[in-house]
């Protein structure tokens, strides 16, 4: 007995070391890469700075009398700019559109600053300002971002001629969620990622639209970005920023809700994008999809995108 209890003690005592070497060799390959990739990392829109740190904004088609589509992303999304290219490659031919990247998403810096709704909205409406594109805009929040697009309108209602939500969160939406098991997957998803584990975990990014520069662009941001301090912030100030939103009341603008079939959010998640819906006179499309609706329905959403806009004109 006691033989076979110091060869089962040998056996967790090896297996220990094994897995401690690999995980201390991964967390040193993992921030070498990370100096080395710097270099390789070419934003491909204007970095603007706005309250200390630079923000990223892409923008392609021609600017004239039509607003302006501007892409606002959901939470911990690696590089925007990449992940909309399925939709807005299919507008810009028509309309202007503008892609934010907020501080530590995609090309912008990570800078582990406040992530209220009115720090972010300024700093976006900075960025937009300053990269030099102007309203009216026509908001396209994705997810976390619909929180901000519905504060842009009740705040700078002037700006803003419509919204067309991505599957867009509304303020109701977080009185749902389970902060506790939220905080423990988004601290374990830091130390995963401080180790660089997710260098070797299969991430399923679209890259349907993308080039093989782009696809390779993509996949050093998400080495980069991956569960940074600005997404974990983003995600403690979600509820306070709901509640704020929501104390704000409805608002008095043309919107357009392309909405998932829920079953990777929650139960809860369809009843109150119709209740939001029908509370603000918005029109709501039932997908057959998941979360990131623009990459896979993108051309049902711009052939639907398209003729709103058009009877807005």
């Amino acid at each position: 007995m006691r033989n076979f209890l110091r060869r089962i003690g040998k056996t967790i005592f090896i297996f220990s070391c094994v897995v401690f070497s690999f995980l201390a060799i991964m967390t040193i390959y993992h921030h070498i890469a990370l100096i080395n990739e710097t270099e390789k990392i070419e934003a491909n829109g204007a970095l603007v700075e706005v309250n200390g740190h630079k923000i990223h904004v892409y923008a392609e088609g021609e600017k004239g009398e039509k607003p302006t589509l501007v892409f606002m992303s959901g939470s911990a999304t690696v590089a925007p700019v990449y992940d909309f290219k399925s939709l807005y490659s299919l507008l810009s031919g028509e309309y202007r559109i503008a892609i934010v990247e907020k501080a530590g998403y995609g090309y912008s810096d990570i800078c582990d600053v406040d992530r209220d709704i009115d720090t972010m909205l300024d700093e976006t409406r900075q960025a937009l300002s300053l990269s030099g594109e102007g309203g009216p805009y026509v908001l396209l929040p994705h997810s976390m971002s619909g929180l901000e697009a519905i504060y842009w309108v009740q705040t700078y209602p002037e700006e803003i001629q419509a919204i067309i939500g991505l599957d867009m969160a509304v303020p109701k939406t977080y009185e749902y969620l389970d902060y506790s098991s939220v905080s423990f997957k988004v601290y374990a998803g830091q130390a995963l990622a401080w180790m660089g584990l997710h260098r070797i975990i299969d991430y399923q990014l679209d890259n349907t639209s993308l080039t093989d520069h782009e696809i390779e662009q993509q996949r050093l941001l998400m080495y980069k970005n991956a569960v940074n301090d600005d997404y974990v912030l983003e995600g403690e100030s979600s509820y306070s920023n709901a509640m704020k939103v929501k104390s704000c009341g409805n608002i008095d603008i043309p919107i357009l809700m392309f909405v998932s079939d829920g079953k990777e959010l929650g139960d809860y998640w369809i009843p109150c994008e119709e209740e939001f819906a029908a509370e603000n006179d918005a029109q709501l499309i039932q997908l057959s999809c998941g979360h990131y609706v623009h990459n896979d329905e993108n051309k049902l959403i711009a052939e639907k995108t398209l003729f709103f806009l058009s009877a807005l004109e």
